[in-house]
This record gives structure tokens, C-alpha cells and sequence, in this order.
């Protein structure tokens, strides 16, 4: 019994042997993409780390904070700044649409005294004929 089970134990090193020899050598080319793959992004973590740090006293999630809220208060302001122009926008149209309707009333106002002028000149043209005539037959 001992026998077979050496026999067993030879057996299953043979096949370990066999099927693990490929195995190690497949799995070192990875191990070694691996590690590669690994110091890569060692290296690029360093890099992030020296540039987010950048020898600043304050943290960069603080400042990107306080960037932020800079600049939300500053488009606040513009928000503002841009409603204040649109209401003069409108005050500065509705201001030409009653100059344009006063220029149209002057317009039809001076068409009226001219077409009255009109009359008048030719009334006191008739008028003139007559005093002429009666002036020569006195």
C-alpha cells in the first residue's frame, strides 16, 4: 500500500510538474507586466502627488473651494450686471417707440398746416385778383 501511494505522490509531482512548468513561465511574463504596470503608476502617482502639492501652504480641495465660490459670487454679479442692461435695453426701446410715434404725429401735424397753408395761399391769391380789381376801377 505504501508502494501505491509513492507511485501516486510521483504521479501527481509528474503532472504538477508538467502542467506547472508552462504555467510559471506564462505567469512570470505577466508577473512582470504586472509589476511593470505597477512601477508606472507608482511613478505617475508620484507626479500627481508633486504637482498637486506644488509646494502650497493650503490644501487643493480648499482652494478649488474658494475658486469656486469666487466665481460663483463673480457670475452672480455679471447675472445681475446683464438683467440691469436688459431692463435699460427695453427702458431705451419703449424711449424710441414714443419718439417714433411723437415724429409721426409731427409728421401728420405738419402735413396739415402745409395742406391749410396751401388753402390759404390760394384763397388770398383769388382775394389779391379781386382787391386788384377793385382797386383799378376806383
Amino acid at each position: 500500500m505504501t508502494e501505491t501511494i509513492w507511485i501516486q505522490i510521483i504521479i501527481t509531482a509528474g503532472v504538477v510538474l508538467v502542467a506547472g512548468i508552462p504555467a510559471y513561465f506564462a505567469f512570470k511574463g505577466k508577473l512582470a507586466e504586472i509589476n511593470k504596470g505597477t512601477q508606472a503608476a507608482a511613478k505617475d502617482a508620484r507626479e500627481a502627488r508633486v504637482q498637486v502639492k506644488n509646494s502650497h501652504d493650503t490644501n487643493l480641495r480648499e482652494e478649488q473651494d474658494e475658486r469656486h465660490e469666487a466665481l460663483t459670487n463673480l457670475l452672480g454679479e455679471l447675472a445681475r450686471d446683464v438683467r440691469g442692461l436688459r431692463e435699460d435695453h427695453y427702458a431705451t426701446r419703449k424711449d424710441i417707440g414714443l419718439l417714433h410715434a411723437e415724429d409721426r404725429a409731427g409728421r401728420r401735424e405738419t402735413q396739415e398746416l402745409r395742406r391749410e397753408l396751401s388753402e390759404h395761399l390760394e384763397q388770398t391769391a383769388e382775394n389779391m385778383a379781386l382787391v386788384r380789381r377793385l382797386a383799378a376801377e376806383n
